[in-house]
């Protein structure tokens, strides 16, 4: 597999910066225009919009521990900043894997973004009606889409021949 051209992996750079824009619009909107738990029909009978805040990290987990939600956003600005050296550097080859880490990185971001503001909570916004799930928003849904596609990339569609599946990253 050859190098992505530098215009290729500034794209990709690119496309996270907007997706983490979008991320940040969305929640934005969802702090102006909703009100604490107040509920907004999107898809009647599967998606609404609610308005929360996730002062942990997935499923609000060590919401009351300082030190693991700092240890989290820690670990998450080093993966974010290792994905983006990957990817400006060319070492992640293949459409789906660039597009995968690009998802994954954009929504880490974004939540990151939220968890080291002034607030220090990440706004949910997106609730599925058919089923009881956690509230979530846009940046969970790119980090979700990411690694499930990565994930059937890797089991399904990745050169098993050349590599073990996760070793499409050339360091």
């Amino acid at each position: 597999m050859t190098k992505p051209t530098l215009w290729k992996r500034l794209a990709a750079v690119v496309a996270a910066a907007l997706l983490v824009l979008a991320d940040q619009w969305c929640k934005a909107l969802a702090e102006a225009h909703l009100a604490w738990g107040q509920t907004k029909r999107l898809l009647p009978g599967v998606i609404q919009l609610r308005y929360t805040r996730n002062t942990g990290i997935a499923f609000s987990a060590f919401g009351e521990s300082r030190a693991a939600m700092l240890a989290v956003s820690i670990l998450t600005a080093l993966a974010i900043g290792a994905a983006l050296a990957l990817l400006l550097a060319g070492k992640i080859r293949g459409a789906a894997p660039v597009i995968c880490t690009t998802l994954i990185t954009a929504g880490g971001l974004g939540n990151l973004i939220d968890r080291l503001s002034p607030k220090h909570y990440v706004v949910d916004y997106l609730e599925f009606v058919f089923v009881r799930f956690a509230v979530f928003n846009f940046a969970d849904v790119c980090i979700t889409v990411g690694v499930f596609a990565l994930a059937l990339w890797i089991l399904f569609f990745s050169d098993k021949k050349k590599a073990p599946a996760c070793a499409q990253v050339q360091v």
